[in-house]
C-alpha cells in the first residue's frame, strides 16, 4: 500500500512538472487514470496539427507575460487540450505603451486573417466557439479542439469584434468570419502546398512542446520565453530560448532535455549537439545551446537556447519591478529530489 501511494504521489509530481497543473489537480488526474496509462497522451493527427498551429502563434508573444507564453498550465487529453491563460492582473505593465489585454492579444494572434496577397496570419482552419461557458478553438472538418481556459466569453467576443474591425480597416480579411463553416480561399493553399506544410510535418514536436509547457519552469526563475520556426527549413526547425536566473547550471538544462525526451512522459528526441558554457563562464549573461532530433527520423529539429542571467542582473530587475520579481520567484518549479535518480534509472521506477 505504501509503495502504491508513493507511485501515485510521484506520478502526480511529474504531471505537475510537465504541465504546470496544481498538485491537487494532478493527483485527481492520476487517481482517475488506469494504472500505467500515459498521463500526457499522444493526440491524433488532426489534434496535433491544431495544437502545433496554436503553439506557433503563441511562441513569440507580443505582450509581456508572467508565465512562459502566458500559460499557467495545460491539461492534455487524448482528444483535446485545455490551456489555462493568466489573467490580465498578472501581465507586467512596462514604462512604455500599455500592453493589450490577454484576451485581445489572443483574439488577434489565434484567429486566421488573410492579407491582400493571400498570406494568412493566425491559426489556419481554426474557428472560435463558446461551449459550456468556455472559449474553444475547433479545427474545421475535424473533431480537434483546444479549450482556452481563463477567458471570459463576453470579453472574448468583444475582443474578436474589435480586432476584426481593426484588421479589416488595414485590408485584412477575417477568414473565420467570412467563411465560418469552410476553409477560406486563402487558407486552402496551406492545406496542400508542401512549402507551407512544415507545421504539419513536425506537429508531433510542436504539439509535444505545448503539452509539456510547464517544463520550462524547471530551468530556474523564468523571465521571458520566446520561440520561432525557421522557415528556411520548411518550418521544421524549432527554436525556443528561455531566459531565466537562479538556475541549476549544466544539471538544469541537461535535466530539462532528459525530461522532455523521456520515453514515457516526453517526446521522441535525442540530443545530437550541445554547447554548454555556464559551468566555466562567470559573466552575468550567457547561453547554453542544445539541439535534438527524433532518432527514428521524423521531420523536426528542436534547438533550445537556455539563456541565463546572474550576478547583479536579478537584483537590478528586483529594484526596478519588485512585485514582478517576487511573482516570478513563485513560478520556479521545484524539482523533487528523486527525479534526477529516476531519470538515470528509467521510467519504470516512477
Amino acid at each position: 500500500m505504501k509503495q502504491q501511494h508513493t507511485q501515485i504521489s510521484r506520478r502526480a509530481q511529474l504531471l505537475s512538472l510537465y504541465t504546470g497543473l496544481g498538485r491537487q489537480s494532478a493527483l485527481r488526474r492520476v487517481r482517475a487514470a488506469h494504472p500505467g496509462a500515459r498521463l500526457i497522451p499522444e493526440p491524433g493527427a488532426e489534434q496535433r496539427l491544431l495544437e502545433a498551429r496554436i503553439m506557433a502563434a503563441l511562441a513569440w508573444r507580443r505582450i509581456s507575460t508572467l508565465h512562459p507564453w502566458g500559460i499557467v498550465h495545460v491539461d492534455p487529453r487524448p482528444g483535446d487540450l485545455f490551456i489555462r491563460f493568466e489573467s490580465d492582473e498578472a501581465i507586467e505593465r512596462g514604462p512604455g505603451p500599455a500592453d493589450e489585454s490577454m484576451v485581445a492579444d489572443l483574439a488577434e494572434v489565434l484567429l486566421p486573417r488573410a492579407d491582400e496577397f493571400g498570406e494568412v496570419r493566425g491559426v489556419v482552419g481554426a474557428r472560435p466557439h463558446v461551449e459550456n461557458g468556455q472559449v474553444v478553438l475547433r479545427l474545421l472538418n475535424s473533431p480537434a479542439r483546444v479549450v482556452l481556459s481563463g477567458l471570459d466569453p463576453v470579453a472574448w467576443q468583444g475582443a474578436v469584434d474589435l480586432k476584426d474591425a481593426e484588421q479589416e480597416a488595414v485590408g485584412m480579411t477575417p477568414c473565420h468570419r467570412t467563411a465560418p463553416d469552410r476553409l477560406h480561399a486563402a487558407e486552402r493553399p496551406y492545406q496542400k502546398s508542401r512549402s507551407r506544410s512544415g507545421t504539419a510535418a513536425c506537429a508531433w514536436l510542436t504539439s509535444g512542446l505545448l503539452r509539456r509547457a510547464g517544463l520550462v519552469r524547471t530551468l530556474g526563475v523564468p523571465y521571458q520565453v520566446t520561440g520561432w520556426m525557421s522557415h528556411s527549413t520548411g518550418g521544421q526547425w524549432w527554436v525556443i530560448d528561455p531566459t531565466f536566473s537562479e538556475g541549476h547550471g549544466p544539471r538544469g538544462h541537461h535535466r530539462f532535455m532528459a525530461l522532455l525526451a523521456d520515453p514515457e512522459w516526453g517526446v521522441p528526441l535525442s540530443v545530437t549537439d550541445a554547447y554548454c558554457r555556464c559551468e566555466h563562464d562567470t559573466s552575468s549573461f550567457g547561453q547554453c545551446t542544445t539541439v535534438a532530433r527524433c532518432p527514428a527520423g521524423r521531420p523536426g529539429t528542436l534547438e533550445v537556447r537556455a539563456v541565463w542571467r546572474r550576478g547583479d542582473w536579478p537584483q537590478r530587475f528586483k529594484a526596478r519591478v519588485p512585485e514582478a520579481y517576487a511573482a516570478r520567484q513563485q513560478l520556479t518549479a521545484h524539482v523533487p529530489w528523486w527525479v534526477d535518480r529516476w531519470l538515470e534509472r528509467g521510467p519504470e521506477t516512477a
